[in-house]
């Protein structure tokens, strides 16, 4: 199954902007919360945990920049769950209407095709009458 062309947008996008908030969070809180993250590993660890919307790893920031930046990280990680969860819902939508589309294209053309007929006779019939 291959994923919908405007889904397939957002994903390279999706994942600069994931990069560039893990290896952005984790210089920050490295810097900025030395005395709370012990390193840019456990500052990676700390970015990602906050993404995941899983909370403070190693506790929570102590300076107002840092503050900020666990907010964005956060926010930016629900953002990405939400567009995640909503491309998985449009997959299964867009399988389920596989077979309906599919039935109402084949009823079309057999609609179609009984116009076709019926306007045939129609002008045979005109004919006729103009004789």
């Amino acid at each position: 199954m291959s994923l919908p062309r405007v889904e397939r947008a957002f994903l390279l996008p999706a994942l600069v902007l994931v990069l560039v908030c893990l290896l952005g969070g984790a210089g920050a809180a490295a810097a900025l919360e030395s005395d709370t993250v012990p390193s840019f590993w456990g500052g990676l660890w700390w970015a990602l945990s906050l993404m995941t919307n899983l909370g403070y790893v190693y506790g929570p920031p102590s300076t107002a920049t840092a503050t900020v930046i666990s907010v964005v990280l956060m926010v930016t990680g629900f953002l990405l769950l939400s567009l995640l969860s909503a491309t998985l819902a449009a997959l299964f939508i867009r399988s389920e209407e596989k077979p309906v589309e599919r039935l109402t294209n084949d009823l079309e053309r057999e609609i179609l095709a009984r116009l076709d007929d019926i306007s045939r006779r129609v002008e045979s019939l005109e004919r006729r009458l103009d004789r």
